[in-house]
């Protein structure tokens, strides 16, 4: 309470009071228009834990300086009963380490016990600290502690550091002081603003040491330093790191090839490839696209056959229901026959509440079921690798297929009592497979094993489905078995 006593917005409301009250002023204007000039001076003495003029610190990291891709800033941590610390000249300041950035490079926090006094009087009540970032693999500090925020931006191999301002205009309206460093620890520039939320106005390219100037302030994507997909009135189009347009018009879709010099976007029924390079645009097939995966687009034609397109030609030609893709990126499930859905009695009372007994919370929505056709696997020169017998067919593993024949295939989406509506692009349907014989398939189709539905049950809890991580990411649909 003593030192609210000393302040000058105590003393005025102090003040106020008494004013109200019909009393004298215990505090002089001038008394106060004094220490509110003090503590504003204080405010913008911005000192450091350490023995380091902030200065001379940007001077001897300056990119400017140190071209040299082998250059490192190096400040040594010291490691003792597992408590880490900086040591700089001769002394050792301990730090907390907190989440990572990237591949070994940590925010650590400084508390704050030796900075300016008006700084701690203001947060007296509250911890506070200085951040840098740490680089665990040399056992240093990469960005010595001199802020109160620093993000890392990945895609861009940049960190943004925030300072308090260093004077009253820019305090009022909220502006920061803004560092950037590359992951070298090497001072890039100075600025003024706000912290970026996604892109920075600088980006470093680690492979040949060099520096791209940014100057787009949102994108829907970021495809490189110098490619971004942005939102424009009721569509999307791209713009280089100039926010120069790279292709005319506004498309509902755009998919970038690997190369990051085409792509492809739909209009109307028309598909059209795109060159950056010469800016030219051609018309590369008639129908809609559907999404992308790596560096192929599934797409149907005019007659609702599915194919697959690169972003050069037609690599499948269109000749099938429907395509779905699979953990291989070269084979695809394969329908034919009439590909639609339609809804079913009784569903939720039939089928989903075996599929929801686990959860309570969980309830399914109606259901629709799949029509007559064949699903088979195919490869990307529509070579037929297993036959269309079958009414379901998923991966059991990398080297293993799990088919379906004479059962009944559902679809249907799942929810928790507690969730919003599931967006049909981001929360794909639910599906699940009712009776019928089941078989394990190698990848050339031959039938090892026919299992009953215990022995499916089982087959779960077994070695077969210990994957890799990159199968479980990238495999195709899985069902429910009932």
């Amino acid at each position: 309470m003593g030192n609210d006593k000393k302040d000058p917005e105590f003393k005025k409301g102090h003040n106020f009071i008494r004013n109200y009250l019909g009393k004298d002023h215990v505090y002089s204007d001038k008394e106060i228009q004094e220490e509110e000039k003090a503590k504003l001076e204080k405010w913008f003495d911005y000192k450091f834990i350490l023995d380091l003029d902030f200065c001379e610190y940007l001077k001897s990291v300056s990119v400017e300086d140190h071209r040299s891709d082998n250059f490192s800033a190096v400040y040594p941590v010291t490691v003792k009963n597992d408590l880490q610390a900086l040591y700089f000249k001769n002394r050792e300041h301990p730090f907390s380490v907190l989440p990572e950035y990237a591949d070994s490079l940590y925010q650590v926090n400084f508390d704050i016990n030796l900075i300016s006094k008006s700084y701690d009087e203001l947060f007296a009540k509250t911890y506070h600290h200085l951040t840098g970032v740490m680089d665990s693999k040399n056992k240093s500090i990469l960005i010595l502690p001199f802020f109160n925020e620093v993000k890392y931006y990945k895609d861009f191999s940049v960190f943004c550091c925030s300072m308090f301002p260093d004077n009253e205009e820019d305090l009022n309206n909220f502006t920061r002081r803004l560092f950037y460093f590359d992951t070298k620890g090497r001072f890039i520039k100075e600025e003024k603003g706000y912290l970026p939320n996604g892109i920075p106005t600088i980006a470093f390219n680690e492979q040949d040491n060099s520096f791209t100037e940014i100057s787009v302030p949102y994108a829907e994507k970021i495809h490189s330093h110098t490619l971004y997909t942005i939102e424009k009135e009721d569509g999307f189009s791209l713009v280089n790191h100039r926010n120069e347009p790279l292709i005319d018009g506004i498309y509902q879709k755009i998919f970038v090839s690997d190369s990051l010099d085409s792509a492809i976007t739909p209009y109307e029924n028309d598909i059209f490839l795109h060159s950056f390079r010469d800016k030219s645009k051609i018309k590369l097939a008639e129908g809609q696209t559907v999404d992308q995966k790596n560096s192929l687009i599934r797409f149907f034609d005019v007659h609702k056959k599915w194919g697959i397109l690169n972003h050069q030609a037609i690599e499948t030609e269109p000749g099938y229901d429907y395509l779905d893709w699979t953990y291989d990126q070269t084979k695809f499930r394969a329908f034919k026959g009439d590909f639609s859905w339609n809804y079913v009695d009784n569903f939720e009372e039939l089928i989903g509440t075996k599929i929801t007994s686990h959860n309570p919370d969980l309830y399914t929505s109606y259901g629709k079921k799949l029509e007559n056709g064949k699903w088979g696997i195919i490869n990307l020169q529509s070579e037929i690798l297993i036959p269309f017998e079958y009414e379901w067919i998923e991966e059991l593993n990398e080297n293993l297929y799990l088919a379906n024949k004479n059962g009944d295939v559902y679809r249907f989406d799942l929810y928790h009592e507690y969730s919003e509506w599931k967006k049909p692009e981001v929360d794909y349907d639910e599906h699940v497979v009712t009776g019928g014989e089941w078989y394990i398939l190698d990848l050339q189709g031959n039938i090892l094993k026919k299992l009953n539905i215990k022995e499916l049950e089982e087959l779960y809890r077994s070695d077969f489905t210990e994957d890799s991580e990159a199968f479980n990411q990238n495999k195709g649909i899985q069902a429910y078995k009932l």
